[in-house]
């Protein structure tokens, strides 16, 4: 058994078996970047589908923006700059301890997007 509060979490990566063959129904993985005094990223393993679907959903419910298998909170974002218009952008959610940015890389569709709501729940 397990709790996530996902009231937490900044992004989500999920790692299906089109991303890592090892990966199946009943062990795949999901990488959490947390909210804190610092981002913090921790590496659930040996998740089922089912949790990982369910993970999935309750973030895109909540706002979280998709790029492929990568949730995003777009509260989170401090800044995003594009990178190229075919390879997409880069989003900071943060900082970790040693002052390093936790930069995530997003593509270009979506980054767009990204920027649009952005803008406009600034209004």
């Amino acid at each position: 058994m397990r709790y996530i509060n996902s009231d937490k979490i900044l992004a989500a990566q999920l790692t299906t078996p089109a991303e890592n063959p090892l990966a199946g129904d009943d062990t795949r993985l999901i990488d959490v970047w947390f909210d804190g005094s610092a981002v913090r990223k921790q590496l659930f393993k040996k998740v089922n589908k089912t949790e990982q679907e369910a993970m999935a959903q309750e973030l895109e419910d909540k706002g979280f923006i998709r790029s492929g298998n990568l949730l995003i909170n777009p509260r989170a974002v401090l800044f995003a700059e594009m990178e190229h218009e075919i390879v997409g952008g880069l989003v900071t959610i943060g900082y970790q301890d040693n002052g390093k940015p936790v930069e995530l890389k997003v593509d270009s569709d979506v980054f767009k997007d990204l920027c649009e709501r952005l803008a406009r729940e600034k209004k």
